[in-house]
């Protein structure tokens, strides 16, 4: 089998670090299922959820970039086949967040998906927005999608208004969720001008 074939643009994924991102976020996920109840869950959930965003940073770093924009596939083809990875990271990432979930018997745990789609488009959208002037944007991207968290988490700027990162019932999620939706809305807007062709 030609791997090659079979992945198309996608073979350029660098996949050491989307996998070991994905790895250290999911067996952060895993732990909070295990310690459900604990500090230990919610700080898991709070560091597991960006480190998964980060890995779908990483999808859109085409380190041949200049090469490859010379052939007849164009931008937002190439785009659209790397993508298909970073819904796998959401879905195994969601995945996960459901076990998660299901261990600590609440199903306000499950919100944090919502979270996770957002963090990940925001994470996309600014990597493909990036790569007009990098090839490599996954990296900065990553690093500041997961500073970005733990400050909001650690210092609650916004808690005033809303709860950014809730993960207990009764909490303010109606807020988190709006606010969340808005991000990932505005976010696929951001995508899909970023991975236009400059020539369209």
């Amino acid at each position: 089998m030609n791997l090659t074939r079979v992945l198309g643009p996608a073979t350029g994924v660098p996949w050491r670090p989307v996998a070991l991102l994905t790895t250290g976020g999911v067996t952060l996920l895993v732990a909070a299922a295990v310690w459900s109840g604990t500090s230990v869950s919610g700080a898991s959930v709070t560091v597991g959820v960006p480190l998964l965003a980060g890995a779908t940073a990483y999808v859109l770093d085409e380190a041949a970039g200049e090469a490859v924009g010379a052939v007849p596939t164009s931008l937002r083809a190439r785009s659209r086949a790397r993508l298909v990875v970073a819904a796998a990271v959401l879905v195994v990432g969601s995945f996960a967040l459901a076990v998660v979930a299901l261990r600590s018997g609440s199903g306000a745990r499950a919100g944090a998906v919502v979270q996770l789609a957002g963090l990940c488009s925001v994470a996309v959208a600014v990597a493909a927005a990036m790569r007009r002037r990098a090839a490599e944007p996954g990296e900065v991207v990553a690093g500041g999608v997961l500073a970005a968290v733990l400050v909001i988490a650690l210092a609650h700027p916004l808690d005033r208004w809303v709860d950014v990162f809730p993960s207990e019932a009764g909490q303010r999620w109606a807020g988190s969720l709006a606010l969340w939706g808005l991000v990932a809305t505005a976010s696929i807007a951001g995508l899909w001008a970023a991975t236009r062709d400059p020539l369209d």
